[in-house]
């Protein structure tokens, strides 16, 4: 979500000040942990910090900051079922409020730059509007999809509404001009191209879809080569069994290979199977 935060409060920033909400604590059970975001306008927001009547204070909180000559604030959300609380869930957030101007837009625009990159960013109290707080602004995981079949097409579609830096690899180029690819990076051609996407410090997640064997193995030579972050793989036991054996000497590699990939939820349809592995690649990225 950063990323896409970062690059909306840089062209926001253009037109209108901005408010930044970010969870800068969190204790017991919250709908959302530390790190969270939103941005706020007199008119609009992106992001939550988990909705409901605690949402509710916290936009009109960031537009109140919006009309006063400050440009920070807080607010405690009490979530233990007392009379003022916003919710019954036990927990307690806190949350940071900055106000950005345009006198702010460099700062926003070098953020939305190394995140853009690939790179962490480290926001400072100034950036959150928390004296003595740091937080880390992250780039969106790098989802490799390696196979244009029905299940990539899936996958591919509902991915593109879970903050991923998509990119689809098939060597047959004409599978790659279905509708479901529209908002992703497609690469076809050479299997090498993969080694390219591996490149640099954005985190990935490579799953194969492919059509065949000899797709699979092809793939993962060059994968192995420089392991993604999770590799994972659809297929029958006996297939991955197969695959496995013919690259023997990407053994240790493949001793993290994720494979049926997904979750175990009995998925038949490439939608359903799509559900199951971006279940399993949210689980995954929590702990990037």
């Amino acid at each position: 979500m950063d990323e896409r935060l970062f690059a909306a409060l840089a062209s926001w920033l253009e037109h209108r000040a901005v408010v930044l909400a970010s969870v800068v604590a969190a204790q017991g059970a919250t709908p959302r942990r530390r790190g969270s975001r939103m941005l706020v306008t007199a008119a609009s927001s992106l992001g939550s910090i988990g909705g409901g009547l605690a949402e509710a204070r916290v936009l009109d909180a960031a537009r109140g900051l919006l009309e006063s000559t400050s440009t920070q604030a807080s607010i405690e959300i009490d979530l233990g079922g007392g009379a003022q609380s916003a919710g019954v869930c036990g927990g307690r957030m806190r949350i940071a409020l900055r106000r950005w101007s345009t006198q702010d837009l460099e700062r926003a625009r070098a953020i939305r730059d190394l995140l853009a990159g690939g790179d962490r960013v480290v926001l400072g109290a100034d950036d959150l509007g928390a004296p003595g707080v740091e937080d880390l602004a992250r780039p969106d995981v790098r989802l490799l999809i390696v196979g244009a079949g029905h299940c990539g097409a899936a996958l591919c579609e509902l991915a593109a509404r879970l903050e991923f830096d998509i990119h689809v690899f098939d060597a047959r180029g004409e599978c790659l001009e279905q509708p479901a690819f529209a908002s992703a990076h497609t690469h076809a051609g050479d299997v090498g191209v993969l080694g390219s996407l591996l490149e640099g410090r954005r985190d990935v997640q490579a799953v194969l879809l492919n059509r065949d064997f000899h797709a699979d193995v092809a793939a993962l030579e060059v994968l192995c080569a420089r392991p993604p972050r999770f590799l994972g793989m659809l297929g029958s036991r006996r297939r991955i069994g197969e695959v496995r054996k013919a690259l023997p000497g990407c053994r240790e590699v493949l001793r993290g290979l994720v494979a049926p990939v997904g979750l175990d939820i009995d998925a038949e349809t490439p939608h359903e199977i799509a559900v199951s592995i971006l279940a399993q690649l949210i689980a995954e990225r929590r702990h990037y």
